[in-house]
């Protein structure tokens, strides 16, 4: 450009910022500012596309229901905030000098002066029925303005430059930048072929249409942890793209590790696939990121964080599920055990429970609960062997089971209850035993073990009911003490008066005493230690014994109701021992049972300075 053009130019840029300074620094009204407007009428809201032409490239974006998507130079979606943002720019655009077309005509340059000639941009924007066509021309040596020509106007504007430096560089500066999509698509099957060290690694998951949980199908059955398998879908949705690196790749994949790449992940609904993502190698200078390309756009690779490879290509044992047991508590109906002894519960039409065999008692509501929530809360600590054959069952003490628990839940139209799960224990390896489903071809182990002793009933006795008997103080006529060799009676008159009976005197606490029989009215188990046979020194029951028998009056029928303590048990109250239904039984009595009772044995024996 000579000097007299330069010249021009610069009072040109000088005209603009004292147009500036003088003018538009005022605050204007809205009227004002209007007619200040380059594009007074434009509407943003009514773009259908926008075109941006350059010498070397055509960016084009379209607008379906609401959704921008980029349709030249390839099809992908649109980052909306970004078009939205620089229609915004364009829409606020402001006529800050007008260069006739006389003005042009007399300068020398004519329109290569103001960088028209051969503009940076062409841009068209579709806008209803209207189709505005701009010439984007040379930034102004001064005032971050451009010049600007209007397709179909003889003259040019002076406007800011913004619009320009916030047009993109690139189709892919306008790409959504969110890896994948996966809230809209529809799939129920997602496969997982990865290379490893040993060759190829693949597994397959579907979801059932009835629960919706995914389970795995490949190599082998077995549940899968769906928050989990959630998690890694969440993580491919939210993972974003680093760099859009080719759009034409042609048939040379080898560079980006593609032409075999490091994973493969399909999604597929039913035998229909609907993506597939393929995870490459990592560029030399950013190890972070990996290539990837999807089935949806076949020709555009980009870079992903590395991250989503690793999460993709980790073995299948990560996700599979790691409770042993997974059930509704409350959709059990029958729960058949072979441990110790053979012994079935039933759920009653009431909700209660009940033991059926080997004898016909009431349940304990709390235990029988806390027995179902410890079967759910089991988890598996190594899996064994994956597959394995009757052959191979006897290695882990599970042919035959050393114990087995089946839960069952309603009766089915044939008559039998439709089985839950069935789990089977086998030996102890260590501190963990061998553990199998039914529904699962597979040996795993488990920890059972609490505080030295097992947490899962072994006989019936252990779910009763831990009421042992009911009966109030006015029932009761008369009580028996042994204690240290000595016996005491005492019997109970009508109006509440309480006597040493036969032989017996002594004195007694006769307020303990009354105490005594009402908290015994209520007598119930802490915990059943043991049944049957009973290894007496084992739980400090002594010879000669310590025992406490209370006469009961029932209507015409008198009953002698007998309980014999022992040391002191884990809870703080002594052991004891009564004869129940199911034979003798030893359990935990409740210290502040026994506690009162304490003070009635204190009161005998206070002559010679014994204590219980």
């Amino acid at each position: 450009m000579n000097s007299k053009g330069t010249f021009y130019l610069t009072v040109l840029a000088l005209g603009v910022f004292a147009y500036i300074f003088f003018f538009e620094r005022h605050t204007l009204d809205t009227e004002q500012r209007a007619q200040l407007k380059l594009f007074p009428d434009f509407d943003a809201g009514k773009v259908a596309s926008v075109e941006i032409l350059r010498s070397n490239s055509v960016i084009r974006v379209e607008r379906t229901n609401d959704q921008w998507r980029l349709t030249r130079p390839f099809i992908y979606p649109a980052q909306s905030t970004a078009i939205e943002n620089w229609l915004g720019l364009f829409h606020s655009l402001n006529r800050h000098l007008y260069i006739s077309a006389e003005d042009l005509l007399a300068h020398a340059g004519g329109l290569a002066s103001f960088g028209l000639e051969d503009p940076q941009a062409i841009v068209i924007i579709q806008e209803g029925k209207k189709k505005p066509q701009v010439r984007i021309g040379a930034k102004t040596q001064v005032g971050e303005m451009l010049y600007l020509q209007q397709v179909g106007s003889d003259g040019v504007f002076v406007t800011e430059s913004a619009v320009l430096d916030r047009m993109p560089p690139s189709a892919t500066d306008w790409c959504d930048p969110m890896f994948l999509h996966l809230s809209g698509l529809k799939f129920d099957r997602l496969q997982v072929r990865a290379r490893a060290s040993a060759g190829t690694r693949e597994f397959k998951v579907e979801r059932n249409p009835a629960d919706h949980l995914w389970r795995l199908t490949e190599p082998r059955p077995a549940r899968v942890d769906n928050s989990l398998l959630q998690q890694l879908l969440q993580q491919l949705q939210n993972a974003r793209v680093g760099q859009f690196v080719s759009d034409t790749p042609g048939g040379d994949l080898e560079p980006y590790g593609l032409q075999t790449p490091e994973a493969v992940l399909t999604l597929s609904q039913g035998t229909n696939s609907v993506l597939t993502v393929q995870f490459g190698k990592s560029p030399t200078n950013n190890p972070a990121q990996v290539y990837a390309r999807r089935s949806s756009y076949p020709m555009i690779i980009v870079t992903v964080p590395k991250q989503l490879l690793d999460l993709v290509r980790a073995p299948y044992t990560d996700f599979l599920d790691k409770r042993l047991v997974e059930f509704t508590p409350d959709a059990v109906d029958r729960i058949e055990v072979r441990a110790a002894e053979a012994f079935v519960l039933q759920k009653q039409a009431d909700g209660s429970w009940r033991i059926l065999e080997p004898f016909n008692a009431p349940a304990d509501p709390s235990l029988v609960k806390a027995f179902l929530g410890r079967l759910n809360s089991l988890q598996i600590v190594d899996s064994v062997k994956e597959v394995v054959t009757p052959e191979d069952l006897p290695t882990y003490g599970l042919s035959p089971a050393k114990w087995q628990y089946a839960l069952k839940g309603p009766v089915w139209a044939g008559g039998t209850n439709q089985l839950i799960v069935q789990i089977d224990f086998g030996t102890n390896q260590a501190d963990k035993i061998y553990v199998r489903r039914s529904d699962e071809n597979s040996v795993y182990t488990t920890r059972l073990e609490e505080k030295g002793g097992p947490v899962l009933p072994q006989s019936a006795f252990e779910l009763r009911d831990r009421h042992i008997w009911n009966f109030t103080t006015n029932q009761v006529a008369g009580v028996a003490i042994e204690f240290k060799g000595k016996s005491y009676k005492l019997q109970r008159s009508g109006d509440g008066r309480w006597r040493f009976a036969d032989v017996s005197q002594g004195m007694v606490n006769v307020f303990a005493l009354e105490e005594a029989m009402f908290r015994f009215g209520q007598l119930w188990s802490i915990a059943w230690i043991a049944r049957g046979k009973v290894d007496r020194a084992r739980y400090g029951f002594t010879n000669p014994p310590h025992k406490l028998s209370i006469d009961v009056n029932n209507g015409d029928k008198a009953t002698t109701l007998t309980v014999e303590f022992g040391g002191q048990s884990l809870s703080g109250g002594p052991y004891a021992l009564v004869d129940l239904d199911v034979g003798r039984t030893v359990f935990e009595c409740p210290f502040r049972i026994y506690d009162a009772y304490s003070e009635v044995v204190r009161s005998l024996t206070a002559t010679v300075g014994a204590a219980p």
